[in-house]
């Protein structure tokens, strides 16, 4: 686990590593590399920051293979290191090290992009191959691992594993992407292949791009999900015995260090999933780690000290109150990299910090939602069928301003939040629906924070599941290849790298993934019961209390703190922000959502956050922002 930065150009510029690995060192504070190449006009430099957990003394990078024909800088594990080299020391390639690294570097040497589909971990990676004269990026199937990436003018490339790091190469320009702002406040992240960043892209999960002597590179899928797949057959309790056979698989070879290992204990069906079948395969007590919220509606630390106490776990805590917020709040952002507008961010920082403390490895539950159907808006698709018989004119009259004029409460997820969620964002088609639910700033709200931008559009929008889905299995999927690596992957990326600790999703492995995909929607959600089939599969490992309890996302009380300890922030933001200037969003707007949220009279935590989280990138990273004198039609979308 680590992180590594790179460059091709015509120009010999060494130097130009070092600003980029400082960029990094957060991501592998036990070692640095270099490794400096030419192939014809052109200059190749790789830089690599280490985080050991596998063959601490043999696995260093970058990585050269022995004739020095190839050359890896990798972030990531790959959980079938042994049988792929199983595979290749049987077709007469020997192994200098233990390490994965040199797994991976000897099977993209033989076999290029036509090996990445049997990668099996989490990853991403460059590798040059001077006798093709070609580097290869590629990233894991879901986006586990992140990858940016800009063409410069004469032909070259710049890559690493943060936005800030392919920001320190002087060619790269610093303005604002106005497809990227977009989709920030409508999904509360920049979708790939968009970053915030003008000419910076975002590797999308399970794809590779391919740069060669200077011609264009064009990323390109090596999975996807299946456009049709046979539904699994079966009785319900055999299934549920195969799905908790498959994650005791991927849990045992999620555990393969040489250091120690913890896991995130939220006290959900997933985590406490996740470590109890840890605990049965590990040879020495699990040490477990969760957070304490001073707010009861968004405390969950009763059932992870439950989970911790059947288990028979090492169980750690940390508070997060609203002194230790302002205490956290500006370390924590100059280590998000590019904006990224969800504040369980906050909390998953400080248990990663915790965590990091005690262990440099921890196991987690991500996926489990997206793969059996966790969240409550996927029970709210099914309300929508009997929602949409009413006549349009109660829908869109009688009911929006009965709801509109519901008080507002900051608990967690309160009904009245859910009824202005389903009410007024309301629509016809299911994936534009579930888009609106989930986003950050409605499309109508969208278009008044930025006037002169084509805001119509945002990347997400796009997205289609693929043919042959029934209506639920489409919603996972949307959510799946949007959300899960665009939000929840990329917050527990930059919240553990930023203290050097690797964090490992089980739910998440090929094996499981595929056969998840296979599993009939009614056996996701079963009338008001989310993730049927797992808790079917957990109800002979864990208490029943945990197995049935209700979700409850990681969030933070952030619509009372903005009233509170960062009023004082925000209204600074609304005084300054860089962007108001340049007219690329209308401060009026955003000073009109302060008031109204201030006084009770709507939640608009969400834009706000957005709005303060970007606020503090612009400042740090100097971007800068252009001037739009009309509106800007779109690029094309993905």
């Amino acid at each position: 686990m680590c992180g590594f930065v790179g460059f091709i150009q015509r120009s010999r510029a060494p130097e130009l590593l070092t600003p980029m690995l400082h960029q990094i060192e957060h991501r592998g504070p036990d070692a640095e590399g270099r490794w400096l190449g030419a192939f014809d006009e052109w200059f190749v430099a790789l830089g690599h920051r280490r985080l050991s957990i596998l063959d601490i003394a043999g696995g260093g990078q970058p990585m050269s293979s022995a004739d020095g024909r190839s050359h890896v800088a990798y972030n990531g594990e790959l959980y079938n290191f042994r049988a792929l080299r199983r595979d290749l020391e049987g077709s007469g390639i020997s192994f200098r090290t233990r390490s994965d690294t040199e797994v991976l570097l000897r099977h993209c040497e033989r076999h290029w992009a036509a090996g990445l589909s049997l990668l099996n971990g989490m990853f991403a990676f460059a590798l040059w191959d001077q006798q093709r004269g070609s580097m290869l990026l590629a990233r894991d199937r879901v986006g586990i691992k992140p990858l940016y990436y800009a063409e410069l003018p004469d032909g070259g490339l710049v890559f690493g594993s943060e936005l800030s790091s392919v920001l320190q190469h002087p060619r790269v320009p610093r303005k604002v992407s106005q497809e990227g702002l977009v989709s920030y406040f409508f999904s509360d992240y920049a979708h790939a292949p968009f970053s915030l960043v003008d000419h910076v892209k975002k590797l999308g999960p399970g794809e590779y791009l391919e740069w060669t002597a200077g011609k264009s590179a064009h990323a390109k899928p090596y999975w996807t999900m299946p456009e049709s797949t046979s539904p699994l057959k079966g009785a319900p309790d055999v299934l549920a015995g195969e799905l908790w056979d498959l994650l005791g698989r991927a849990v045992e070879r999620q555990l393969v260090a040489d250091v120690p290992i913890g896991v995130f204990l939220s006290g959900g069906i997933d985590s406490s999933s996740v470590a109890v079948l840890a605990q049965e395969h590990s040879t020495r007590r699990l040490e477990t780690f969760s957070i304490v919220f001073d707010d009861p509606t968004f405390d969950e630390s009763n059932y992870a000290r439950l989970a911790a106490k059947y288990i028979g776990s090492s169980h750690v805590e940390e508070r997060l109150s609203e002194a230790n917020l302002l205490e956290v709040i500006d370390v924590a952002l100059a280590k998000l990299d590019e904006p990224l507008a969800d504040p369980s961010y906050l909390p998953t920082f400080l248990v990663s910090r915790l965590a990091a403390s005690h262990v440099k490895v921890v196991l987690g539950g991500d996926g489990g939602d997206e793969l059996f159907g966790g969240y409550p808006t996927y029970r709210a698709h099914r309300y929508a069928r009997l929602y949409s018989l009413l006549p349009e004119a109660l829908r869109s009259r009688a009911l929006s301003a009965a709801v509109s004029r519901l008080p507002q409460q900051d608990s967690y997820q309160s009904v009245e939040w859910k009824l202005k969620r389903f009410v007024l964002r309301w629509d016809d088609d299911p994936t534009r629906r579930h888009l609106r639910w989930m986003s950050g700033l409605d499309l109508n709200d969208l278009s008044l924070a930025a006037p002169l931008i084509d805001t119509s559009r945002p990347a997400t929008l796009a997205f289609r599941a693929p043919n042959g889905s029934d209506s639920l299995n489409a919603i996972l999927a949307l959510d799946f290849r949007t959300y899960m690596p665009g939000s929840v992957l990329t917050k527990v990326d930059r919240a553990s790298m930023a203290h050097g600790l690797e964090v490992r999703p089980p739910m998440l492995d090929n094996e499981l993934v595929d056969w998840a995909l296979r599993v009939p929607s009614l056996l996701k959600v079963s009338g008001r019961r989310s993730k049927y089939l797992l808790q079917l599969a957990a109800r002979k490992h864990l208490p029943e209390r945990i197995v049935l309890r209700k979700k409850k996302g990681f969030g933070i009380p952030l619509a009372r703190w903005l009233r509170g300890p960062l009023r004082p922030r925000l209204a600074r933001t609304l005084a300054s922000c860089p962007l108001w200037d340049s007219r690329l969003l209308d401060r009026n707007a955003f000073a009109t959502w302060a008031q109204m949220h201030d006084r009770h009279r709507g939640d608009y935590s969400k834009p706000l956050w957005a709005l303060l989280v970007l606020d503090d990138w612009l400042r740090r990273e100097r971007i800068e922002p252009v001037d739009v004198e009309r509106p800007v039609k779109s690029g094309p979308m993905v």
